[in-house]
């Protein structure tokens, strides 16, 4: 089975595509967190016992907490690969300190609604 690739592929050199797909990995468990927890909120909007409103304001809360994970997953693996391609590499101490913070208050505050 042959297979063509584009004449202006750069050469895989050093580590360049075990690079590359260890950022596509990540970028994944970003998506699949992102999923989980939207998909909890669906659960908790949908089957939560005898809450009415404050069921729905949780969930909708968890979906837009993991809608938010998604797209900070997508730009941080998109910038990760433009560092890549340019040959650096910085590690996001604050945004991902900032991000996890962020998601874990929106995530309490539907705890708090829901209770």
């Amino acid at each position: 089975m042959s297979r063509e690739f584009p004449k202006d592929a750069p050469p895989n050199t050093g580590s360049r595509a075990r690079d590359h797909l260890a950022n596509e990995r990540t970028y994944l468990a970003w998506l699949r967190t992102g999923i989980s927890v939207a998909a909890l909120g669906v659960a908790v909007a949908k089957f939560a016992p005898h809450r009415g409103v404050h069921a729905v304001v949780a969930g909708a809360i968890l979906i837009f907490a993991g809608l938010l994970v998604s797209a900070y997953g997508t730009v941080r693996y998109r910038s990760i690969g433009e560092q890549l391609e340019a040959g650096v590499f910085a590690p996001a101490r604050s945004a991902v300190i900032t991000a996890t913070t962020v998601i874990t208050l929106v995530a309490l505050i539907a705890v708090v609604i829901l209770i």
